[in-house]
């Protein structure tokens, strides 16, 4: 299994290099951005929908432990089925906009490094 993450590291790391070269600093920047943003939009409310229908879903069923909310995907055992059909698809769509976020964040990043390399 640590062969296969050496492999989509090295993966990465290659279309990086290659998206700092080939594509203009201005789209990758903007893409950045835009990424970055719209998921920030779209994912902050979807995580706070989660937050209030796992404490209700755990308030309903009578396990809302003390503190419930710092590790909160540490208590979706507590949930029955019909409360997981519930709660889990907010809970996915949060992580998955999450991860739009870090991918805007490394376009930006791979956008101004391109910018000192396509303007010397």
């Amino acid at each position: 299994m640590p062969e296969v993450l050496w492999v989509v590291g090295m993966l990465l790391a290659l279309g990086a290099l290659g998206a700092v070269r080939l594509v203009p600093w201005q789209g990758l920047l903007s893409t950045g951005y835009d990424l970055m943003l719209d998921s920030a939009a779209l994912g902050i409310p979807l995580e706070i929908i989660y937050f209030v229908a796992l404490a209700l879903a755990l308030r309903y069923s009578g396990r809302l432990p003390r503190g419930w909310y710092w590790k909160s995907f540490e208590h979706h055992h507590l949930l029955g089925p019909r409360q997981k059909w519930l709660v889990l698809p907010w809970f996915f769509s949060g992580a998955l906009s999450f991860l739009g976020i870090v991918f805007g964040i490394a376009l930006t990043v791979l956008g101004m490094i391109a910018a000192v390399v396509q303007t010397r």
